[in-house]
């Protein structure tokens, strides 16, 4: 799993008032649904069907069903949380799971739509990491996450040397933008960790990389030297980066070398 560590660098978490917002959207949208639903509940009443049970089947589906099953298949983003850069992740870094999500939706039925925000809104206020009792019980917390800046390029990683046919035949299929993104963040900065940390922490996250792609990793391949390699499969298979390099519009990165001496004796 990613260590907090490698989550602060990347994703900062979210402020109380870019949550609200992204909240009232969430609550915009849920509204047209539930009208969505009543309207056609209205049209199916001449057919026999009770408009009590209508109701609260719409009821139902707007309050859990649609949050909490947009959480899990959009990787912990709704629709507020999209517009406003924002995401749910595991607070400890690692995405976030399903039963996390249904544990936040339940929660949210009275800190967000009895009480109307109010007790949401008093426990973020006073949480550090701006937390509402939903995420302090799902171990989980809302990040924003960084959009390039301008004068930030891309990076370009090749597969190390020798290691050409095992990044080509890796499959990172599983992986996603925000994978790939915590992957990239970590190899640009694993220069500034003191040795014991970078080891721990490119262990941590080559570990979550790999149950993430149900990898069988070989044992002789330093976990470092393996989320290059996952990098460069990932950009070889979304496509673009590495042509641009031909160009010389983007910056090629560096193989680290090992964090730690007898890495493969741990790994």
């Amino acid at each position: 799993m990613v260590t907090p560590e490698a989550v602060v660098l990347d994703l900062p978490t979210a402020g109380v008032a870019t949550r609200a917002f992204a909240r009232l959207l969430d609550l915009i949208v849920q509204l047209g649904i539930g009208f969505a639903f009543l309207v056609g509940i209205g049209f199916l009443a001449p057919v026999g069907v009770s408009p009590v049970l209508g109701t609260l089947t719409a009821a139902f589906f707007v309050l859990l069903v649609w949050p909490i099953g947009l959480e899990i298949l959009w990787r912990g983003r709704s629709v507020g949380k999209a517009a406003f850069g924002l995401c749910v992740i595991g607070a400890d870094g690692s995405p976030v799971r399903p039963r996390q999500s249904v544990i936040r939706g339940l929660l949210a039925l009275i800190e967000v739509y009895v009480s109307l925000g109010f007790v949401a809104l008093l426990a973020a206020m006073f949480s550090p990491a701006a937390q509402r009792l939903g995420d302090v019980s799902a171990s989980t917390v809302v990040v924003r996450q960084r959009r390039r800046s301008g004068g930030a390029g891309p990076v370009v990683f090749y597969p190390p040397p020798g290691h050409e046919a095992y990044v080509a035949a890796l499959d990172v299929s599983r992986l996603d933008a925000a994978d790939f993104s915590l992957v990239r963040e970590f190899l640009l900065r694993v220069g500034s960790f003191a040795p014991s940390e970078r080891f721990r922490q490119a262990v941590s996250l080559a570990e979550a990389v790999r149950e993430r792609m149900d990898h069988r990793l070989r044992a002789d391949i330093d976990p470092e030297v393996f989320l290059v390699c996952v990098a460069s499969a990932f950009q070889w298979r979304e496509g673009g980066l590495l042509r641009d390099v031909s160009r010389g519009v983007a910056p090629v990165a560096g193989v680290p070398s090992p964090g730690n001496p007898g890495v493969n004796a741990v790994w």
